[in-house]
């Protein structure tokens, strides 16, 4: 059967539910939380998890091209694309690792590779670290938070002012900045900024954007996984205009198992740009037995 293309809609993929510790010493029974995910392929399953403001939308290209030889499953992170808003969630480091390893509880997943993009590559690994035993081969593209390179109005969501921030962006200043994400800003068509808008032009979202910026901290995730024994995959694009390259410089000293690759003429998101590479390199890691 052939594949739908990969667009921002609640009805391309499938749900589960997972149960949220809600507040501390709260009486309210915890709160139920439903992920968005979709699934493709056979094989070993490989899990994707995108980015703060991301969805699945952001694998479009590269999960079919996974999909011939893996068992792939994109979710949509709380608060983020098709998957709920939960009011008892703050958006912490702890708190997305667990939802993480509790989602794939629910997908009954263990043994899994994932690939993680930029934040969602620090919540990927704070899990692994949580947990080892349920992770195969770990790889992160451009592992970070907001950088000083950001536009001010990403930036501002950390500050007090967060709130301002929230509620002052538009379609406009989407299609303004997301340019920078790319090296070749041309592949940021009015649609692509269409359909990554179309899930955060909400309170909700928004709520949940500006509570997860200013919420992450990579550094309890560095320390965690310093006595890992996982090997990681670290990849970063030489023209990144928003974490440049002096980061995975630093990272180096950080992640004492990180393999790391380099790739020319791609940016912040290099899936969307170079897929079928990013596909062949990732894959190539993935099949190494080693000697």
């Amino acid at each position: 059967m052939e594949q739908k293309p990969i667009v921002n809609s609640d009805l391309i993929g499938s749900f589960v539910t997972i149960e949220l510790p809600g507040f501390p010493g709260a009486k309210k029974k915890p709160e139920k939380c439903r992920i968005h995910y979709l699934e493709m392929g056979k094989g070993e399953p490989l899990l994707l998890v995108h980015s703060v403001g991301q969805s699945i939308y952001t694998w479009r290209e590269l999960m079919p091209l996974f999909a011939r030889y893996y068992r792939v499953i994109a979710i949509d992170l709380p608060g983020f694309g098709h998957s709920d808003r939960p009011y008892s969630l703050s958006y912490s480091m702890d708190e997305m690792a667990d939802i993480l390893l509790w989602t794939m509880d629910a997908l009954h997943l263990s043994n899994t590779h994932v690939l993680g993009c930029t934040m969602g590559g620090m919540y990927a690994l704070y899990a692994m670290a949580k947990m080892p035993i349920r992770f195969n081969k770990v790889v992160v593209l451009t592992p970070s938070g907001i950088s000083k390179n950001y536009p001010l109005r990403i930036r501002g969501l950390e500050g007090p002012f967060g709130f301002f921030f929230r509620e002052s962006y538009s379609k406009k200043d989407f299609k303004k900045y997301m340019p920078l994400f790319y090296y070749d800003g041309t592949i940021c068509t009015d649609a692509v900024v269409d359909q990554y808008f179309s899930t955060c032009d909400d309170f909700a979202s928004r709520q949940a954007i500006m509570y997860a910026v200013r919420n992450f901290d990579e550094e309890p995730v560095l320390k965690a996984i310093a006595g890992s024994d996982h090997e990681i995959l670290v990849l970063w694009g030489e023209e990144d205009k928003l974490v440049p390259m002096d980061k995975l410089t630093e990272l180096r000293e950080k992640i004492p198992n990180g393999v790391y690759y380099s790739l020319r003429n791609v940016g912040h998101w290099m899936h969307e740009e170079k897929p079928e590479m990013l596909a062949d390199i990732i894959d190539r890691y993935l099949q190494y037995e080693g000697e």
